[in-house]
């Protein structure tokens, strides 16, 4: 057990190693005082959202970008709430055009649905998307601007961080959240493009009809954002870029109970393991066995003095290594400082973060999970 113990410590750490020179071999983007070119139609599915869209609405009428370039989709995937009148009356006297139009459901997607449906009407070439639970940073439209006046890619990808009131639950999924941003820079650095999030991508709408857009993954809930950075990878020469940036950062709600956790992390699952990539699998993998390790080894520690020191030590550096890394991310895109209180956070979460990582497993298992009022296969 052990030996077991000391080979999976050390093949995390070579892996948390690559992660760290990945994140500074990825240059930050500098927002250079530019002419804003680029024309941009914004596509936001929703669905239920009517708590939360106010934050994202808010967000939208304070961008720093001239509305002339911008347009606003809301596609609306049967709503039971008020969400098409909280939009609609939100943006009453707004100066940026906006338009909401049904869902038009063909696959076994809504998301991907949603997407689809706006890109046909999309006016302008670059389509940037977001969720309706976010809020977006007021420079958002000219950090895309800058890269692709810079670089003309096909696709963009930047940075998503969950908002926290500090309780535990939230400080969970923020450093939770932290470490995702850790390996998606990881990967970009190594020029190794695994990870990106739905909430803040950008693409040429020409490239989406090339690749036939989610056709292939479709059939699968979850993954408009990592099947079409795979996609786009495979049919494009160019590199797909990642804003390295505070001032691209997109926030998002975090989910209110242990329960939406677990279902959210259940729906990130099911689309990881049907990736082509291999790295994303291996990277799963390890993470999955380190952890699985560490929520079963304590119950061996009870019978055996040596081993719970053994034990002890393999948790402090898994944490340690671990804080390393979600602090480096935090620094770069939220809070400069470091408090006391966010540690004792990460030592928490770090603690809970094993047994959550098995019970997502068990019910990636049992082959469903619940989102969003409808029930999908895992």
């Amino acid at each position: 057990m052990m030996t077991l113990g000391f080979i999976l410590l050390m093949v995390y750490l070579i892996l948390l190693l690559f992660i760290w020179i990945g994140m500074i071999r990825l240059k930050p983007t500098v927002l250079h005082a530019v002419q804003p070119k680029t024309a941009f139609t914004i596509v936001i599915p929703f669905r239920n959202e009517a708590e939360k869209i106010p934050n994202l609405l808010t967000s939208l009428k304070q961008l720093n970008y001239p509305t002339e370039l911008f347009e606003v989709i809301f596609v609306d995937d049967e709503s039971e709430d008020n969400s098409v009148l909280t939009v609609s009356k939100t943006l009453e006297n707004c100066v940026f055009p906006f338009k909401i139009i049904r869902n038009n459901r063909f696959s076994n997607s809504p998301k991907k649905d949603a997407i689809t449906t706006a890109i046909s009407e999309a006016k302008h070439e670059w389509i940037l998307t977001t969720d309706a639970d976010c809020a977006v940073p007021k420079k958002w439209l000219q950090s895309f601007d800058v890269v692709i006046q810079r670089d003309n890619p096909n696709m963009i990808c930047g940075p998503v961080v969950y908002k926290s009131n500090g309780s535990l639950i939230h400080a969970f999924q923020q450093f939770d959240g932290l470490s995702l941003q850790a390996v998606t820079m990881g990967g970009f650095g190594h020029r190794q493009e695994i990870l990106c999030n739905g909430a803040n991508i950008g693409y040429k709408k020409s490239v989406f009809k090339q690749i036939d857009g989610f056709k292939g993954n479709n059939h699968i809930a979850s993954g408009d954002d990592i099947f079409l950075l795979e996609k786009v990878k495979e049919h494009s020469s160019k590199p797909v870029q990642f804003i390295k940036t505070s001032d691209a950062v997109v926030t998002t709600q975090p989910q209110k109970n242990w329960t939406q956790i677990i279902n959210q992390r259940v729906r990130w699952a099911s689309k990881t393991t049907k990736q082509e990539n291999w790295l994303p699998k291996v990277i799963g993998a390890i993470v999955f066995i380190v952890n699985f390790w560490i929520a079963f080894a304590w119950i061996y520690a009870f019978y055996n003095t040596q081993f719970l020191y053994f034990y002890l030590f393999v948790l402090f550096i898994k944490l340690l290594v671990d804080g390393f890394i979600i602090f480096s991310t935090n620094i770069l895109f939220r809070n400069k400082t470091v408090s006391l209180s966010s540690v004792l956070q990460v030592i928490i979460s770090g603690l809970v973060y094993p047994f959550i990582t098995v019970t997502v497993f068990i019910m990636s298992l049992l082959g469903s999970y619940h989102w969003k009022g409808r029930r999908f296969k895992a």
